[in-house]
Formats: C-alpha cells, structure tokens, sequence
C-alpha cells in the first residue's frame, strides 16, 4: 500500500559527524508514529536532547526499499545495538485506528517544513560590489508613472544582449554590507545599511556613508570599511517583449510595484537542497554573528529568517546547525564599586562587569553566498536578535 499524505523532500541520511556523544531525553518514547505534518526535526526532538545529531543513531533498514525516508504511518522505535541508541522504522507495522480513511498517495517527510522557507526562496539575492556596477537598470515606466506592477510595461537600459521572451528578474537593493570588525576606530563588526530611494527616508544611523563622505574622509585607512555585499529584494518577474536600448518589458508578476532605478537580475539558478543533512561545522570563526532578522524589530523565533555573517568563503554549506548566544550587557558594579567611592578609585578596571552570555536558540542554514547565508530558526528559549554570537550547535551554556 502506498504511503499517505503530500510532504516535500526527504530525510537525511547517515553520515559520520564529529560531535559530542549523543544524549537521549530523559522523557524519549520508545517509540514514536510518524504523523502528517511531523518534520524530521520535530521527531529527532522527541527522543534527542540535540536534534541535529539523529543522523548518529538512524538505523536504515537494509530490507526496505529506499530506506532512508519516512512517511506519516511509519512507527519510528528506540533500540539498543552493542550498547547504543539507534532509531529504526518498521515498515511492516502501521497504527491504524479502527474506522474508514481515505489516503493521499504522495511523499516521504522533510528535515525542514518546505512551507515555512518557501515564501523566501525567491527573494534575496547578495551580490558583491563589483557585481552591481554593470547589472541593467529601470529606466522609466510606462507613460513615466512612478510605479508600475503586473500586466504594465517598462523601460531598461544595459540589456545588449536581451532576447525578446528572455524572463528576467526585477529587484530593488534593500541593505548594504558593511564589514567593520578590523576599524580603527568606530564600530566593531558587521553593520547593515539601509538603502532606499530618497535617503531622508532611512535614520542617519543606518544610511549608506554619502559620496562626500567617501571621496574625503572614508579614503583614510581608519574609515575605510570594505563593502562586503548588497542584498537586493525582487520586485517583479518581467518577460523581454523587445529588444534595443532601452528594452522594452512587461511585467509578468509581481510582489511590489517597480519603480526607476531598480535593477534587472538574470533568474536564480540555484537549486535548493531537498535534503538538509544536519551537522555542526567543525570550526566556527570566532566573528560569527546574526547580521539580521526577516521583517523584525526585536527579534525572531521558531521558523523564523535571519542572515548571517558567514558564507560559502568560511565552509558554511546547508544543513550547517549553530546555537546563537545573547551577548551578556556590560553593567557597573555598583555593590563593590559605587560611583566616587575609593574602590572605584583605586581599582577602575573592576568597576564594570560583563554578564555571561546566554543561550537563545538553534539554526539551520538553507541558502549560503559567498560571505553571507539565510538561516531557519529551529528552536530556542527566547528570540534571537541582531548581533547573536554563533557557536557549536552542542553548546548551551
């Protein structure tokens, strides 16, 4: 009998991992039945302390075909083998509650929920500094309206090589990458500038430096930060109608209106991964931080977007699993060492103490550039937030 229920993708296989020794829950199941709507993760996190580690004990069956997925149905059971845990799934046995149901023929679980990713598979782009000098631009809108969306035609210049029902993509840069962990002076670490038309609409304290600023005084070695990337958001997707200079396009969909000024993209050819196979690097660089949170003031939690500030350049690759860290605040110890006191006088390296940090929660990588990846928030005690310190996935405290 065919196996029920539509849900994308498939599991992760076994692989070797150089991690910590695995931990059961105190309260793990003996055994578990797959429901529709599980995640792999979801179920590795009913019997281990550290989901990402369930490749260590899965236990594929060597009778089944494909024995590597699972479907709602299967009854997942701990057993002990030389001593140690392992996962295996019965394909022979099925839960069924006595009364009539109807059963969708389709696929095995995912690792991650495809749905919670899937709004934002097509909308960041990172691209380097000298990739953005050359990439064709909006010119004009159709009748020069400030704003055009699905159906409407418009204007794009520094398309040579167009071909008349060649589909593009249309996308605005939304923030600039800034690396300042080795300044002179100034701000530590990566700093995120906004960028929109009009720059009265953003806070001085996350503009883009202005021209001036970088033809004088952000040519001195102090504060000449190095762009790292810009993450450009798309706008709509357009069909080259005719050719020339400008080209002429229209608008095929959209998620936002297209104004002058926005660029003109080639479609993503990246291919997502159907399987995560969750792992910890090996080596986390020390600067490893949370550049920024989707579409939040404060911060985000489960199923969640961040970025962060490692990419392909550093080994980050999918499935890649950290824990984030809230920095401890730096506070004055106003017990020992009160303000004019002789204490404070005599020893003013004790006056201020930095708290520990404290664990926020798990992520895991699903899209990497070259120095910045998007990662989905697992789990976690509290939201994670703009700057969250990275480490070993085992890590809690």
């Amino acid at each position: 009998m065919k196996r029920s229920f539509f849900i994308v993708a498939i599991i992760a296989l076994a692989i070797a991992m150089s991690a910590g020794a695995v931990e059961l829950r105190e309260d793990h199941p003996r055994e578990y039945v797959v429901r529709p709507g599980d995640t792999l993760w979801d179920i590795a996190g009913r019997f281990l302390t550290r989901p990402w580690q369930w490749p260590n004990i899965w236990q594929a069956n060597p009778d089944i075909e494909n024995p590597h997925l699972i479907f709602p149905g299967d009854v997942i059971s701990l057993v002990f083998i030389g001593g140690e845990p392992r996962l295996m799934v019965d394909d022979s046995i099925r839960r069924l509650s006595p009364e009539i149901r109807s059963e969708a023929i389709d696929g095995p679980i995912t690792t991650l929920p495809r749905d919670a990713i899937e709004p934002f598979l097509r909308r960041p782009r990172v691209l380097g500094e000298d990739e953005i000098d050359d990439l064709p631009y909006i010119i004009a809108n159709y009748e020069q309206r400030v704003m055009v969306g699905s159906g409407d035609r418009t204007y794009a210049r520094g398309m040579p090589d167009a071909e008349v029902g060649q589909e593009v993509v249309v996308a605005r840069m939304a923030y600039q990458f800034v690396d300042r962990s080795e300044a002179a002076v100034g701000e530590r670490g990566m700093r995120r500038n906004r960028v929109r038309p009009g720059a009265g609409q953003v806070p001085a304290s996350e503009r883009p430096s202005s021209e001036f600023w970088q033809n004088t005084f952000g040519q001195l070695e102090a504060f000449n930060y190095p762009v790292i990337g810009y993450e450009f958001l798309e706008t709509a997707r357009a069909v080259v109608i005719q050719a020339g200079d400008p080209a002429i396009l229209q608008i095929t969909e959209g998620r936002r209106e297209v104004m002058a000024g926005d660029r003109i993209l080639p479609l993503d050819s990246y291919e997502y991964e159907d399987t995560f196979f969750p792992r910890a690097m090996a080596d986390i660089p020390d600067h490893a931080r949370v550049l920024t949170v989707s579409e939040a003031f404060y911060g985000v939690g489960h199923y969640q977007i961040v970025a962060i500030n490692l990419g392909t350049e550093d080994g980050v690759e999918p499935g890649h699993v950290f824990s984030a860290f809230r920095p401890g605040s730096v506070i004055r110890d106003n017990q020992r060492y009160p303000r004019m006191s002789r204490a404070a006088f005599e020893s003013p390296e004790r006056v201020h103490v930095e708290l520990p940090e404290e664990y926020a929660g798990q992520l895991m990588i699903f899209r990497p550039f070259d120095r910045i990846s998007y990662a989905l928030v697992l789990d976690g005690t509290r939201a994670i937030r703009i700057d969250d310190r990275l480490d070993h996935a085992d890590r809690r405290l």
